[in-house]
């Protein structure tokens, strides 16, 4: 049994308490001296100039007397289903790879979870795949619970594909370089339902960088439609400090 094997079957005992509903919250969840970890794919990483360092700046600037520390654990290709693409170069990294030693070796107060552009592997959807990716995020919330840490969840950023269009062969296969072209219509955005209606004993809080990416994509991306530039970086910062009362 493989590393993506196990986890499902494991996860699969016990998706029947994973409870669906409208989680609205909208308060500052942050205390004194809390550390909070920020897991997610390159969107994340960002070479260490992105979301998560606009944060950090942000509390340092406004909340001072709360010393807060935002930890960057983004992972260039990570994904929650354990999946990797045709022509990728090598197996894509798997969170649950990593993720025990990771809380293990660092006491977190607070886990921000941002997955899903990578998860879909960039091809069609199929429910499989949705199954996958529910059972990711709720293994996850497991993990977490099991540690006694708070979550917050982030949808998965957008496919922008109007605002940095890729030339696509659909008689290859689908790739990050080649993908579905409605990968973000018809898996992204399912990807996204899940974050938003899930409820779990840890969450905090799920927050839609999804819709304000795509509203303002020609502003937000450039080079390529997966990672958004600095002004894509400042709106997800926003959207967070603006759904927290921050």
């Amino acid at each position: 049994m493989n590393r993506r094997e196990f986890t499902l079957t494991s996860a699969l005992g016990i998706t029947g308490s994973l409870l669906f509903g409208c989680a609205d919250k909208k308060e500052f969840p942050f205390k004194k001296n809390e550390v909070i970890a920020c897991l997610g794919d390159s969107v994340t990483n960002a070479g260490g100039h992105g979301y998560v360092e606009i944060l950090q700046e942000l509390a340092n600037k406004k909340h001072p007397d709360l010393n807060l520390t935002f930890l960057n654990w983004g992972k260039s290709s990570e994904t929650i289903t354990g999946l990797t693409e045709v022509g990728h170069p090598g197996p894509r990294p798997y969170l649950f790879d990593r993720l025990d030693s990771l809380l293990d070796s660092t006491n977190v107060d607070m886990l921000m979870f941002c997955y899903g552009i990578n998860c879909g592997i960039y091809g069609k959807p199929s429910e499989q795949l949705f199954n996958s990716y529910k059972i990711g995020v709720f293994s996850f919330l497991e993990k977490a619970k099991k540690k006694n840490i708070k979550t917050l969840l982030l949808t998965p950023p957008p496919l922008t594909l109007e605002a940095a269009p890729l030339e696509i062969n659909n008689e290859e296969a689908f790739t990050w370089l080649n993908p579905y072209p409605n990968y973000d219509k018809e898996v992204l955005q399912k990807f996204k339902n899940t974050i938003l209606t899930i409820e779990h004993d840890t969450l905090l809080a799920s927050i839609d960088i999804h819709t304000p990416l795509t509203k303002n994509q020609a502003a937000c991306y450039a080079d390529d439609p997966i990672h958004p530039n600095a002004n894509g970086h400042q709106l997800i910062a926003d959207t967070i400090i603006e759904y927290l009362a921050f």
